[in-house]
């Protein structure tokens, strides 16, 4: 007699796994991770569920409860992307939770205004922002606050970059909207003085002149930690760059210089000179889209004579003519340090490009010289141009011969 075999109930494989219930960690996760906010703690979990339970946090919760307790990079990935579409985490060390905070308080710098929001919002946001915050970038600025209590409610602070002003103005402009005021300045000026974190300070398009460019130097000189200084897209005039050029005497740490678009002229260029005779730590300057002119620059280039450090120079849109080639073939036919030079834009003749060329003859350093929108002859530029490139085949081979001596040194302790 066949069996028979009841089937009733039965189903098959992927209804059975899909009412086989989740093991009892993941429910636990799903508890835990849906009850964060209210009880925000990851003491007593496993290490291993950690990451599971970051994946089911919701990217809105408050700062408050998030920041001290999770490091978790897939988390601040998540939470920067839901908010921003565009994200370089290149700019804040590679981190996504540096990058978070750091946009998240740039963001409400930019738009905070003291009129009408209460300033312990700011408070509070600086207090949970302060132990992550390293690099600020804020293209608008209206708040105008005390630049002393932002340095100290930001404590790790290496690089700020800060344009005083308003984006998207519209019809809406009003020329006191732009600019830093003197009073900023002078709040800036004092914040330097006590800052021993900050390495770059980045102030362009702040309507900066003479005037304020001296305030703000005294508190540069009292600074010993600031080694890049960006003050392009200002008003700044030759008694600017006087005291300007006294930052830049034998116990100067600053390494890089940009200028570029203010409104120097030749004694602009003559304090420069001066400066670059005794310096020893300045090796990027850049002077680009300034009124120079040939007198200027060729004072410039007297000072660079003597000096031994500046690798990059730039001094493109000056009107540099015939004085300022002949004082520079005569640099660069000696041991000269520099490596780049831009003299794009100006007025240099076929016979100041022959003088350039044949200073370079002699010439081991230089691998990029720039000489676009001159009134120099092709054949002249390229042979200008091949100068260079065999000299940065050369150093390149020369860094290639000492990483591969470098090396078999360090195979040889072993």
């Amino acid at each position: 007699m066949p069996i028979e075999f009841d089937l009733t109930g039965l189903h098959d494989e992927h209804t059975i796994r899909a009412n086989v219930p989740p093991p009892l960690s993941e429910l636990c996760v799903r508890v835990l991770a849906a009850n964060f906010a209210s009880r925000p703690t990851l003491r007593g979990i496993a290490s291993r569920y950690i990451t599971r339970m970051t994946e089911l946090l919701p990217t809105d919760l408050p700062l408050e409860v998030t920041g001290p307790l999770i490091d978790d990079e897939g988390y601040w990935k998540r939470c920067a992307t839901a908010r921003w579409d565009n994200c370089q985490i290149s700019d804040h060390g590679s981190s996504w939770k540096r990058c978070y905070f750091e946009r998240n308080l740039s963001e409400f710098l930019e738009y905070f205004n003291p009129l009408k929001q209460d300033t312990e919002d700011l408070t509070r946001v600086l207090a949970v922002s302060k132990d992550f915050i390293f690099s600020l970038r804020i293209k608008q600025f209206l708040a105008h606050l005390d630049m002393e209590m932002l340095f100290q409610n930001v404590p790790t602070l290496c690089h700020l970059d800060m344009t005083f002003g308003v984006k998207d103005v519209g019809m809406e402009y009003e020329r006191s909207k732009f600019g830093m005021k003197m009073s900023d300045v002078t709040s800036l000026q004092k914040a330097l003085r006590v800052t021993e974190t900050l390495t770059i300070l980045a102030l362009p398009c702040n309507l900066l002149d003479d005037n304020t460019m001296r305030i703000l130097a005294t508190g540069l000189q009292g600074n010993s930690t600031i080694t890049a200084v960006d003050l392009s897209h200002n008003k700044i005039a030759d008694r600017g760059v006087k005291s300007i050029a006294k930052l830049l005497d034998r116990s100067s740490v600053i390494i890089s210089l940009n200028l570029s678009d203010n409104h120097v002229h030749a004694d602009g260029g003559k304090y420069f000179g001066r400066a670059l005779k005794q310096n020893s730590s300045l090796e990027t300057l850049n002077l680009r889209l300034n009124r120079l002119g040939d007198e200027g620059g060729k004072m410039l280039l007297d000072g660079l004579q003597e000096n031994s450090t500046l690798t990059h120079l730039n001094l493109s849109c000056n009107a540099l003519d015939h004085d300022s080639a002949q004082q520079l073939g005569v640099i660069v036919q000696s041991s000269s340090s520099l490596q780049s030079l831009d003299l794009s834009c100006n007025v240099l003749s076929e016979e100041a490009g022959r003088l350039l060329r044949d200073g370079l003859q002699q010439n081991t350093t230089l691998t990029s010289l720039d000489l676009r929108l001159n009134q120099i002859s092709v054949d002249t530029a390229a042979a200008i141009d091949e100068t260079c490139k065999a000299n940065k085949l050369d150093a390149q081979r020369q860094r290639r011969e000492a990483f591969d001596a470098q090396r078999e040194a360090s195979f040889a302790k072993l």
